[in-house]
């Protein structure tokens, strides 16, 4: 076991940039993205050093060393993932999102016999009112879910966040708006289950939250994710309307709280076993 005192990577991606704007400002992106090569065979050649696996210079290198090229391949990915990201922030976004998947890959597969807690994932959705009842809806583009499809102002929790300031959070960033707590309205959660959805649970919790006033003009903010805006009648949605939005916004309207979605029905007296 190594043994060092550790400190929390606490502003790991404007470091990143700042490494960027420093020494390797002259570098072109293309070039930080090749040197990655180069830094993952120094990785290699230190864990054989580590092992001894070349006869002719035995053991050579430490468990540290090898430590050390695997931070500096972290470090030379940060770097032109800041270019292309947009900025340290969309990269630290960005990593998150793709942390989030990859690690749902992962813990898809619950074992039998397991045990434990196993919790959804949970989804803000910000429903933005005009006086005439219409909703601001976006439609999703190059996103690889649902592309051409409509959907709410809608996203994760980031680390720090509770459910309704991810809500606003994410409503700013896909629509410009700013909107303030006190004027959020909770109107519904869905509970909603499928085999693509991540997690060993396969579900998400979708909360949903109504705001009459804004600061702004809604737009689409993000044409890297969304191709347009449009407000829409939640009593006659369109066809292209996510399905599970539909649901959702069918259920709001008749002034319920909860739904469920894709779950198994609750069996009827007829189907019930018995006892």
């Amino acid at each position: 076991m190594v043994n060092f005192e550790t400190e929390p990577c606490d502003g790991f991606w404007d470091d990143a940039a700042r490494i960027r704007t420093g020494y390797l400002a002259e570098v072109p992106t293309h070039l930080l993205v090749m040197k990655l090569a180069e830094e993952v065979g120094e990785v290699a050649e230190a864990y054989i050093g580590m092992t001894g696996g070349n006869p002719r210079k035995g053991v050579h290198k430490t468990v540290t060393d090898v430590l050390d090229e695997l931070a500096d391949v972290i470090l030379s990915a940060a770097v032109p993932m800041v270019d292309l990201a947009g900025g340290p922030d969309q990269a630290s976004r960005y990593l998150a999102r793709r942390l989030d998947r990859v690690s749902a890959r992962e813990t898809a597969g619950v074992p039998a016999g397991s045990s434990g807690w196993h919790g959804s994932f949970i989804a803000p959705h910000v429903l933005l009112r005009r006086d005439d009842g219409k909703v601001l809806m976006l439609r999703r583009h190059n996103t690889g879910y649902r592309d051409g499809w409509l959907a709410p102002p809608a996203g994760r929790i980031e680390p720090g966040e509770d459910v309704l300031s991810a809500a606003i959070r994410e409503a700013r960033e896909e629509t410009s708006v700013t909107l303030h707590h006190d004027d959020a309205v909770f109107c519904h959660v869905m509970h909603r289950t499928a085999p693509t959805l991540p997690g060993p649970c396969h579900a998400i919790s979708d909360y949903w939250f109504t705001f009459d006033r804004w600061v702004g003009d809604p737009r689409a903010a993000e044409p890297d994710k969304a191709s347009e805006a449009l407000w829409i009648d939640p009593a006659s949605p369109p066809s292209d309307l996510i399905p599970y939005c539909a649901q959702a916004l069918a259920a709001i309207g008749r002034g319920e709280a909860f739904s469920v979605r894709g779950w198994a029905p609750e069996p009827t007296e007829a189907t019930a076993p018995a006892g």
